[in-house]
């Protein structure tokens, strides 16, 4: 088990109304009668009471930006952190949206010794998020203040395995059941939590005490997460409750079906489960033991590295997706006194995408499909003047115009509702809603639009191998192509994944450093946590050290040349 000082996140869960119904969720979304949501005294105890943990503060549900007061939430844990200039970058239009995410979410981390180990964190404020359209809505004050976002709209098939499954009915003795416990995936790797009820060791043991009424956790105070494992045991018998570390099978998320062992489903029945209710609860049935094969569902068991899902950009579907903008309304309204009246009317008619130009610009035929491309941040204001450039990317007649201008902006973006209703009432140009727009949010509407996030060409030319088939592997790689350089090998440890694809390449074992050792000029550690020893590892096994970077080298700030 796991210290909760050593995690990467420690999660708040503020509250576990969701906008979906996924199969065997890990907080038990729709088993219980009423959702709860976290007072806002509560929440601030709880980011308080996170002051040097060093990690990420995670704001988790259910769904939390279904919370009334997200808002105020996030303003406040915002406060206790400085933005990182790396935010800056979510202004621009994201063609890549979860790759963006992920190379940030790197990109924000750095190396700190806890307790003898060596971990690759963030410390700042995280969001775990489905994506709906609570978080369009807040996608700004989002993109403003959350160092880490760990999203995934479950588009894309997950597959869950049963949460609500206690060991004893599966006949596991003591012995065999304290090693599984203590090695338990979601307790190493995942988190440690805050619910209204107070802290816990486990995320799924303060679901599981949600759920059930039980008797709380430790008290919301400073320095809690401090705790040893030797320290549990007060909240160990939730463990007893839970599948997640048991070897049993998987089902699709989509099926919004719970799977239970016997025990879990009379405790949902004394608890009114409205899950069981409307019959989206499945028995299953054990004998001596072995789980019936008509109770499983087809095996789709995945790798320990992600023990749900293939690859990370499967955390989001660019078809499907609400945050892409298709439609706009295009207007021209001239300077002068009843320009704010006007603006403001317009503002109150359009869904949401506003295309304002001066009244000789001609915008470019395929406007809205070229920008549908992108997800947008609405606070953004994307502004060409005419007599500064002549780019046709989006305005088509910019080689023949010297004067005039084209903007792109949301009647949401908080510049907007800052300056408030009245005071556009009273301005007299366009002019005046640029000076008063939150300047480090207005950049061109030009062909620079996809030019913003391309790295520079290091690499051409030098061969790679990766050692970590995991999260960090996805963006490890991105990285290395986009600069031009060339993954030849892929290796981990974990030999659930030996041979499995992993974007184009078999994975192998860390042994084929040494067979292919003269394909590759450079050994990246894509590992959050364990680089060190990796390098240590690789070392010991012969690879030049000279020869190894680690993730950081690529993602927290570029090399200007290998080292």
């Amino acid at each position: 088990m796991r210290s909760p000082a050593k995690m990467l996140t420690i999660q708040i869960d503020i509250t576990n109304l969701c906008n979906k119904s996924c199969s065997n969720c890990t907080r038990f979304c729709g088993n219980y009668k009423e959702p709860f949501f976290m007072d806002f005294e509560t929440f601030k105890r709880a980011v308080d009471s996170l002051d040097g943990f060093g990690g990420s503060y995670g704001i988790m549900g259910g769904e939390p930006t279904l919370h009334p007061e997200f808002e105020r939430f996030v303003h406040y844990i915002a406060s206790k952190f400085e933005p990182l200039p790396s935010m800056k970058k979510l202004i621009y239009p994201q063609k890549d949206f979860i790759k963006m995410q992920h190379s940030l979410e790197l990109e924000n981390r750095s190396i700190m010794e806890v307790d003898g180990e060596t971990l690759y964190r963030s410390n700042g404020p995280g969001l775990f998020s489905n994506m709906g359209k609570s978080y369009k809505k807040y996608y700004e004050l989002i993109c403003d203040s959350f160092y880490v976002q760990c999203l995934n709209d479950h588009v894309t098939p997950n597959f869950h395995q049963p949460g609500l499954f206690a060991r004893k009915d599966l006949g596991i003795p003591d012995d065999e059941w304290f090693q599984l416990r203590d090695n338990c995936w979601i307790q190493n790797e995942w988190s440690a939590t805050i619910t209204p009820k107070g802290a816990f060791f486990c995320e799924v043991a303060g679901a599981l005490d949600m759920l059930f009424d039980g008797p709380g956790g430790w008290s919301i105070e400073p320095d809690w997460w401090k705790r040893k494992p030797e320290d549990f045991a007060g909240q160990l018998h939730w463990c007893e409750l839970c599948g997640f570390a048991l070897d049993t099978f998987t089902r699709n998320s989509d099926e919004s079906i719970d799977d239970v062992s016997p025990t879990l489903y009379e405790m949902l029945k004394k608890v009114n489960s409205p899950k069981l209710g409307s019959g989206r609860i499945n028995a299953v049935k054990i004998d001596s033991g072995i789980i019936s094969e008509n109770s499983k569902k087809e095996e789709n068991r995945l790798s320990a590295g992600m023990p749900y899902i293939v690859k990370y950009e499967d955390r989001f579907s660019a078809l499907h997706s609400i945050l892409f903008a298709y439609e706009y309304d295009f207007a021209n309204i001239p300077d002068g006194d009843d320009f704010g009246f006007e603006l403001n009317k317009l503002l109150s008619s359009t869904e949401e995408w506003v295309v304002f130009h001066s009244a000789n610009v001609r915008m470019i035929d395929d406007f809205s499909g070229q920008m549908s491309k992108y997800v947008l941040n609405p606070g953004t204001m994307h502004y060409l003047d005419l007599s500064e450039s002549n780019d046709t990317r989006f305005i088509a007649n910019a080689d023949t115009e010297n004067s005039g201008y084209a903007a792109l902006f949301s009647k949401n973006a908080m510049s907007l509702r800052e300056f408030g209703f009245d005071r556009i009432a009273h301005t007299k140009s366009f002019a005046e809603i640029i000076a008063m727009w939150q300047q480090h949010k207005i950049i061109e509407l030009s062909s620079k639009i996809d030019d913003f996030d391309k790295k520079p060409e290091l690499y051409t030319g030098v061969k790679f191998a990766v050692w970590g088939a995991g999260v960090s592997g996805t963006a490890v790689l991105d990285s290395i192509q986009s600069m031009g350089g060339d993954v030849v090998l892929v290796v981990d440890k974990d030999m659930s994944k030996l041979g499995h694809d992993f974007y184009g390449l078999a994975i192998g074992s860390p042994e084929h450093l040494l067979t292919e050792g003269a394909t590759f000029d450079y050994l990246i550690t894509a590992n959050y946590s364990r680089f060190r020893e990796i390098r240590d590892e690789a070392v010991s096994m012969g690879v030049d050290e000279k020869k190894i970077i680690t993730i950081n080298n690529l993602l927290g700030g570029i090399p200007t040349s290998l080292p």
